[in-house]
C-alpha cells in the first residue's frame, strides 16, 4: 500500500487496486467524469435483415446530455439472428468511421472530422470510404460464431489531432467546458475509454445482449484506450489488445 504495508492477501487487493488507479488518474490519464445523468439513447436506424439476414443492424445515437444539440456519438451494432439470446458481444473503437468497418450500404456515413485517407476528402468521409477498413473487422465471422459486434468511431468522442478536444466530449462535459484543463484532468485516451463505458451503458439496456459478457478490443492507441477502459470499468469481462506500445501493455 502507499503507506508501506504489504498486500498480504487477495482480500486486500481491491483497496490496493483503488490506490493504483488513483495514481494513474493523477499522473497519467487524468480524472474522468461520471456518466451523465441525462444521457439518452436514440435508435436512428434499424434493419432486422441486415447482411442478407445474418444479423440485426442497429445504429444508435448516444445523447450524452439528453439533447439533440449536445455532445453525442454513434454506436453501430450487429446482433446475430441465428444465435440464442442473449449473446455475448465485442466492443471496440474504430479508426476510420463506422462506415469503414464493412461495405454494408445501410451504415450511416460519418460526418465527423477524420484523418486524410482512402475515401476522405477535406477531413470528411465520402461514399468511397465505405468498407475501407473491413479487413480489420471480420464482421461475418464474428456473427457466425454467435457474438454481437458494436463499434464507435473514436473521432465522435475526440478527433485525433492536437486541437481535437475542442470538438470532442472534453470540451462539453466536465472541466474542459471552461476551456482550460488542470494537470489531473482527463486526456484524449481517457475520453475514448469513457466513451466505451457509455457504449456499455447502452448495451446493458438490450435484452438481446449479455452485458455481463462484453469484451473490448483495440490496436495501437486504441489498444491503450481498451486497457484503460478495462482498468477503470470492472463491468467488462475481457480485453483483447494489440500493439499498445509505450503507455500501454509494454
Amino acid at each position: 500500500f502507499l503507506d508501506g504495508r504489504p498486500v498480504a492477501a487477495a482480500a486486500d487487493w481491491p483497496a490496493r487496486r483503488a490506490e493504483v488507479l488513483r495514481l494513474f488518474e493523477e499522473h497519467v490519464y487524468g480524472r474522468s467524469p461520471a456518466a451523465p445523468t441525462g444521457m439518452r439513447f436514440v435508435v436512428v436506424e434499424s434493419d432486422p435483415r441486415a447482411l442478407g439476414g445474418l444479423a440485426t443492424r442497429r445504429q444508435v445515437r448516444v445523447l450524452l446530455d439528453g439533447t439533440e444539440s449536445g455532445p453525442a456519438f454513434e454506436i453501430l451494432l450487429y446482433v446475430p439472428n441465428a444465435a440464442r439470446r442473449p449473446v455475448p458481444a465485442f466492443l471496440g473503437l474504430n479508426f476510420d468511421g463506422n462506415h469503414a468497418v464493412h461495405p454494408d450500404p445501410g451504415i450511416r456515413l460519418s460526418t465527423a472530422w477524420m484523418d486524410e485517407g482512402p475515401g476522405v476528402v477535406g477531413n470528411r468521409a465520402t461514399a468511397t470510404a465505405r468498407g475501407t477498413n473491413a479487413a480489420a473487422w471480420p464482421v461475418e465471422r464474428i456473427l457466425d460464431r454467435g457474438y454481437a459486434l458494436a463499434t464507435v468511431y473514436y473521432g465522435d468522442l475526440e478527433p485525433d489531432h492536437a486541437e481535437g478536444w475542442r470538438d470532442g466530449v472534453r470540451a462539453r462535459i466536465g472541466p474542459g467546458t471552461s476551456g482550460r484543463f488542470a494537470a489531473e484532468d482527463w486526456g484524449a485516451i481517457a475520453a475514448w475509454a469513457w466513451g466505451l463505458q457509455r457504449a456499455l451503458d447502452y448495451l446493458e439496456t438490450l435484452p438481446a445482449v449479455d452485458a455481463k459478457r462484453v469484451g473490448i478490443e483495440g490496436v495501437s492507441r486504441y489498444g491503450k484506450a481498451a486497457l484503460v477502459t478495462m482498468a477503470f470499468e470492472p463491468r467488462f469481462a475481457l480485453v483483447l489488445v494489440g500493439s499498445s506500445g509505450e503507455g500501454g501493455a509494454k
